[in-house]
């Protein structure tokens, strides 16, 4: 009974640590808006990117799809995906959103990430595909452009 009530306790403790505090294996991740997704959720996919990307960079082999474009007169858009996606900065998250409806079996991301300017951002669409614990990234199209009105 002791270690249940622990853990009940200690429950709001972790969800109310911020996404900054993500696990020791993931980097720190400093997201300003979470939309119609849960942290530990945001957090899954965040780290499931980073994953990839490290295989990507040690030249393991990975599998998902993986898109990138930008306006044609942009200079970005003569660069490959996969160095796009190497390139891609994912400590400076501004806003990661679910775009499928909960109990999706492939559901869908959204995730703007600063490009370093403040007038540049990438736009992620992020399939996964919930193969395993850690989760699976299925698929990944960035969009560079300007960042939408508010």
């Amino acid at each position: 009974m002791r270690c249940k009530l622990a853990h009940i306790l200690a429950l709001p403790v972790l969800l109310a640590a911020p996404l900054s505090a993500a696990t020791a294996t993931d980097p720190s991740f400093a997201v300003e808006h979470l939309q119609n997704i849960e942290e530990s959720e945001a957090r899954l996919v965040l780290a499931a990117l980073v994953r990839e990307q490290k295989k990507l960079r040690t030249e393991e082999g990975t599998y998902f799809h993986l898109y990138s474009g930008a306006p044609a007169s942009y200079e970005q858009n003569a660069v490959g995906p996969r160095e796009a996606f190497l390139a891609l900065d994912l400590g400076n998250i501004w806003r990661v959103r679910r775009l499928s409806p909960q109990g999706e079996t492939f559901p869908k991301y959204e995730i703007i990430v600063a490009h370093g300017s403040e007038d540049m951002n990438w736009k992620l669409t992020v399939t996964m595909g919930w193969a395993d614990a850690a989760g699976r990234v299925d698929s990944v199209t960035m969009f560079l452009g300007p960042p939408p009105p508010f």
